[in-house]
C-alpha cells in the first residue's frame, strides 16, 4: 500500500530566496538550492524542505542536511550552538511559514481508498486522502482523516491553522472501534500498522504511528508525533503525551499518563508513567503514611456520640445531604493536617489489581 503523502506534499519549484521574499526569515550559512517537497525531516533528501521545530529532531535535522535536504529552522533552536551551524532558512515563526507553504502544496483531496473486505460502521466518516486495507473493521461514527489538531502563531500573535495534508492510513486486518477519531498527518501519514486494534473512542493525533498487533483499550488518547510500538498493550484512558515513543512490547497501565519514552518490554502505571513496582510501592507507602497520620487524630470529646463514632453538631449538618452527618466540622481538623489525608487503610493496593 502506498500511503498518501509518503513522499512529502510536492510544491511548485521554487528558489529558497524566493520562499524569504515572500514569508519572511533569513538563509544563514550559506544556503541555496531549489525546493520542489515539503517532507518530514527524518526522510528529507535532496530538494526537500523539512520543517526543524522542536530539539528532539536535530540530529535528524544534522543527518537531513548531509542527505543534501534543505531546513526550515525555528528560530527560537538558533540559540544551540549546532543547530546555529547549520545551513538553513531560519525563522522566527517557522511553523506559520510552513503554514503558508501548505497552503499552496499540491495535495489533492482524492476520495477514500477502501481495501477488499473491509466493514464501514453506520455513521463513521472516511475523510479524502484515507486508504484502507483489507480486512479491516470501522465501528460505527468513527471519523478517520480529519484534520489533525495544529496550530502556528505569527506576528502579533496571530493564530491559524496549519494545513494537514498527509492523510490516513491504515494497514490489513486493524480493527477501528466505534467513535473513534484517527487525525489526518501533516506531511505523511497517520499510520495504523498491520493487526492493530482500538477499542471505542480511542484518539489518534496526527502523524502518529501505532504498530502492529498493539491493542489500545477504550477512552485512550495519543497526541501528536507520538511512535507505538508493535505488539504494545494500552489499558483504558491511557493518556499520552505528544513526540513520545512506546517501545515493541511495552504495557500500560489503565489511566496511566505518559509524558516520557517508554522502554521495549517495560510495564508502567500511574502519572507520571513510572514502571509498575514503583508506583504500586510508592502507592503503598503514601497510603501507610496517610494512615499514621490519620491515626495520631483524636476527635474533640464534645463531638463523640454515644458509640463513639464523631457527629457534628446540628449547625453543621446539610439539609440536602443525608450522609452529611457522619462527616465531622472543618473546624476539628488539626491545622496543617489536610483532610483527604484522614484515610484509613490496613492492606496496600494488591499487586494484581488496577490493570486492564
Amino acid at each position: 500500500m502506498t500511503p498518501p503523502g509518503s513522499a512529502g506534499i510536492p510544491l511548485s519549484p521554487r528558489s529558497l530566496e524566493d520562499h524569504v521574499q515572500r514569508h519572511g526569515g533569513a538563509l544563514r550559512n550559506d544556503v541555496h538550492g531549489v525546493v520542489r517537497r515539503l517532507v518530514p525531516v527524518a526522510r528529507a533528501g535532496p530538494g526537500d524542505l523539512a520543517p526543524l521545530l522542536g530539539a528532539r529532531y536535530v540530529d535528524d535535522a544534522i543527518a537531513a542536511v548531509a542527505r543534501g535536504a534543505f531546513l526550515l529552522v525555528d528560530e527560537a533552536l538558533a540559540a544551540r550552538e549546532d543547530v546555529a551551524r547549520l545551513p538553513g532558512w531560519f525563522h522566527p515563526h517557522a511553523a506559520w511559514a510552513l503554514a503558508e507553504l501548505l497552503d499552496a502544496g499540491d495535495a489533492p483531496a482524492d476520495d477514500p481508498v477502501i481495501g477488499e473486505g473491509a466493514k464501514i460502521g453506520r455513521g463513521a466518516i472516511l475523510m479524502p486522502r484515507v486508504r484502507i486495507g483489507a480486512r479491516v473493521t470501522i465501528g460505527p461514527g468513527a471519523v478517520i482523516g480529519d484534520a489533525g489538531f495544529g496550530w502556528a502563531t505569527g506576528p502579533g500573535g496571530a493564530t491559524r491553522a496549519i494545513p494537514q495534508l498527509g492523510g490516513v492510513v491504515i494497514e490489513d486486518d486493524v480493527h477501528i472501534g466505534a467513535l473513534c477519531t484517527i487525525a489526518s498527518g501533516t506531511l505523511g501519514p497517520t499510520v495504523i500498522r498491520r493487526g492493530a486494534k482500538l477499542d471505542a473512542q480511542v484518539h489518534v493525533a496526527h502523524n502518529c504511528e501505532v504498530g502492529e498487533d498493539t491493542v489500545i483499550a477504550a477512552q485512550s488518547g495519543i497526541a501528536g508525533s507520538v511512535t507505538v510500538g508493535r505488539a504494545v498493550l494500552m489499558g483504558g484512558q491511557v493518556g499520552v503525551a505528544d513526540h513520545v515513543v512506546i517501545g515493541d512490547g511495552a504495557r500500560i497501565a489503565a489511566k496511566s499518563g505518559v509524558i516520557g519514552d517508554v522502554a521495549s518490554g517495560s510495564t508502567v502505571a500511574g502519572y507520571p508513567a513510572v514502571e509498575r513496582h514503583r508506583w504500586l510501592r510508592g502507592l503503598a507507602e503514601l497510603y501507610r503514611l496517610a494512615s499514621n497520620r490519620a491515626g495520631s487524630v483524636s476527635p474533640s470529646p464534645s463531638l463523640r456520640g454515644p458509640t463513639g463514632f464523631t457527629s457534628p453538631p446540628p449547625s453543621v449538618v446539610s439539609p440536602i445531604h443525608p450522609l452529611s452527618s457522619t462527616v465531622p466540622p472543618a473546624a476539628s481538623v488539626p491545622a496543617g493536617l489536610r483532610p483527604e489525608a484522614i484515610i484509613r487503610r490496613t492492606d496496600p493496593p494488591s499487586p494484581t489489581g488496577g490493570e486492564s
